[in-house]
């Protein structure tokens, strides 16, 4: 069978859809199948093939100004379907919806390509909303566009996917007909197995602790990592040796780094910029972290607490649907919003020895849940259901 997965952001950026999908192309490969991906073009740094043998079909595209680090391309391409039918693909797999995405559509269904959608990002969540408008009195009308919107990509899907469970109840909800299956995001776990120990990295990073608390992903809006620096400065009021540990970049960067100047945390708190993924797993910096923590409420389902789950690390995070089914015995859960409640689970982990060896206990023991060749054989499956259940839907 041959796959065509279509991702709306990529390399050189990193964010848990590209992740992910790259995750599950190496395994369809690796189990005798083809895959390409095609995605937006916009930089000479962009990879031609992926390890080497993944080929990436680029289309022109221009600046998205709303929401930065996504692409536009016309949604009338033309070349999309001359690369579909030169590829001869079996199947069109698409992972958000935009242009691209959009452009792929119209050619499968010319062609009579079933299509199969994973949803990935919560556009409806206001958060991400106010990227487009600034006016948050307009939120409510532009969450119910946004469900219209992301009918138009449900109904032309054979089959839809999500990761969670609380994002499949939603689309249900709003889309009693559609098929949808919840298929979690995979990960290689076995490249957690090898990293730095802690004296090596103490030595690239000498702010390093033990009672270091590290967050990792895009810093935007939608993140919340204002919060987390909030809860990090109550929190080393009774636990001054905690430490925090930021991994990423985007449009808030220099807001936050504003911030910490402000509250006089240069001491306490670390940006270290957007790192390359194989190094972030190798440096130990996810491993020897006392818990990864995010205050983000807009998740699917976070690659980045996955792989603190692959790495034994306990997990601080908000007590919203989605993150409650990755976070039980593997971490604490705050209450959304309040840096209060976040302080005192940062305080906690950072001074119950106990707690956090249950917690990284009970990590260690779930990573199995993610391993992405059981992910990519639940695919093969949605996939050739597709393709017995018609060219599209709607």
């Amino acid at each position: 069978m041959k796959i065509a997965v279509v991702v709306e952001i990529f390399l050189p950026v990193v964010n848990g859809v590209v992740t992910s999908s790259i995750n599950l192309a190496e395994n369809l490969v690796a189990m005798g199948h083809e895959v390409i991906f095609i995605a937006p073009g916009w930089s000479e740094e962009q990879p031609a093939y992926i390890n080497g043998y993944i080929p990436v079909h680029y289309i022109r595209s221009s600046r998205n100004w709303a929401y930065p680090g996504m692409r536009n391309v016309l949604p009338w391409n033309r070349r999309l379907q001359l690369i579909l039918q030169r590829e001869k693909v079996d199947i069109l797999h698409i992972t958000g919806p935009w242009l691209l995405t959009w452009a792929c559509m119209r050619a499968a269904r010319r062609l009579g390509v079933p299509i199969v959608h994973t949803f990935h990002t919560m556009l409806h969540e206001p958060s991400y909303i106010l990227y487009l408008v600034r006016l948050p009195q307009l939120v409510p009308v532009m969450r119910a566009i946004a469900w219209v919107y992301y009918g138009l990509y449900m109904r032309r899907s054979v089959i839809t996917t999500a990761p969670s469970e609380m994002a499949c109840r939603q689309l249900r909800r709003h889309f009693p007909t559609a098929e949808v299956r919840r298929i979690s995001n995979g990960v290689d776990v076995s490249r957690f197995e090898r990293y730095a120990r802690y004296e090596e990295l103490v030595r690239s990073y000498p702010q390093y602790n033990h009672k270091v608390f590290i967050y990792v992903g895009r810093l935007g809006q939608e993140k919340s990592v204002d919060l987390v620096i909030d809860g990090v400065h109550q929190a080393i009021e009774t636990a001054p040796e905690i430490r925090l540990v930021v991994v990423g970049e985007g449009p808030s960067g220099a807001a936050l780094r504003a911030k910490v100047a402000q509250l006089q945390l240069q001491h306490v708190v670390s940006f270290l910029g957007r790192l390359p993924h194989a190094e972030l797993l190798q440096s130990g910096l996810l491993h020897h972290a006392r818990a990864f923590v995010t205050a983000s409420t807009t998740e699917n389902q976070p690659m980045t607490v996955i792989e603190a789950i692959c790495c034994g690390t306990p997990a601080v995070v908000p007590d919203v649907e989605g993150m409650d089914e990755l976070v039980v015995d593997n971490g604490l859960r705050f209450a959304a919003h309040d840096r209060r409640s976040l302080a005192d689970a940062l305080s906690q982990v950072a001074s119950d020895d106990a707690l956090h060896q249950r917690c990284a206990g009970a990590a260690l023991r779930m990573k199995e849940r993610f391993d992405g060749r059981a992910v990519a054989e639940r695919f093969l499956q949605v996939y050739e259901d597709a393709r017995a259940g018609g060219a599209s839907a709607g």
